[in-house]
């Protein structure tokens, strides 16, 4: 299967282009006086997780208003109730910090069928899948593994600041004895199951029109991608070396057919650029 290459840095794909559903930023005061969707999210990095979270109700057509997370906002971390990003908050129920939960009400509230499949077996393969790239042992935990490997090996030279590889490693279950070959092949098999969905020229993963699958193939494909500047003006040049530390281990494994699906995605329901 043909590597993406120098080809991951080729953005515009052409085609037609639909109006993205607007983010608004706010502060924890009027997110909390609001009703409807509300999240945490990091302000510094494109997390995938919270990318991908976002990507969903922006792919579902639910206005979404995103407060910028903060270690030092005592009031915040009263509200969130939980030590991690991203976390939803929708009208009265209860916060929502995993994944799944949180695809599951994007779900809820949009078109039935549009972003999870309404078919019993096909949500189930879908749902598998998306834990391939965003649960334990995924794409994305296994990205974020090599980051942190790679920082504590070099004293923070490479991958991320030294006091976020430890907070990191910790919550990872990092260990100096990590089976990197393991890491690497778990990375490089996933990528190769999303890609195969593309063959034939498909433009989606699960059929002829996106949804959550293509939104977390595309979000979390982004630590493995170059990160200009101008795609994402707001990332903090420390962490924009760590996310440069994913691509150089795996940036040559990622299918180009992938990269062409990332930016597709983008270009016509996520938008550019990447707002944090």
């Amino acid at each position: 299967m043909e590597s993406a290459g120098a080809a991951c840095k080729a953005r515009p794909l052409g085609g037609s282009i639909v109006r993205m559903n607007p983010i608004e930023f706010v502060d924890v005061a009027t997110a909390k006086a609001a009703r409807g969707v509300r999240m945490v999210a990091s302000g510094m990095v494109p997390s995938p997780w919270a990318e991908a979270a976002k990507g969903l109700f922006r792919l579902q057509g639910v206005p979404v208003r995103v407060v910028r997370f903060s270690r030092e906002d005592a009031e915040l971390a009263a509200w969130m109730r939980a030590d991690n990003v991203p976390v939803v908050f929708h009208d009265d129920e209860p916060p929502r910090a995993n994944w799944a939960a949180i695809t599951t009400l994007a779900a809820r509230l949009g078109p039935p069928g549009a972003l999870l499949p309404d078919d019993l077996d096909h949500r189930a393969r879908t749902v598998g899948l998306l834990h391939e790239i965003a649960g334990e042992e995924g794409l994305g935990w296994n990205a974020r593994l090599l980051m942190i490997h790679a920082s504590m090996t070099s004293e923070g030279k490479r991958g991320f600041p030294p006091p976020a590889a430890r907070y990191l490693a910790a919550r990872y279950g990092y260990s100096p004895a990590l089976d990197l070959d393991r890491v690497r092949a778990r990375i490089v098999t996933a990528l190769s199951a999303l890609a195969a969905r593309l063959d034939g020229g498909r433009d989606y993963l699960d059929g002829d029109r996106p949804n959550a699958l293509d939104v977390y193939a595309a979000t979390f494909l982004t630590p493995l991608c170059p990160i200009p500047e101008s795609d994402c003006p707001r990332l903090q040049p420390l962490l924009r070396q760590a996310f440069g530390t994913a691509r150089e281990e795996l940036g040559d494994a990622v299918p180009r057919a992938l990269v062409e699906h990332r930016s597709r995605m983008y270009e016509r329901h996520l938008g550019w650029p990447i707002e944090l």
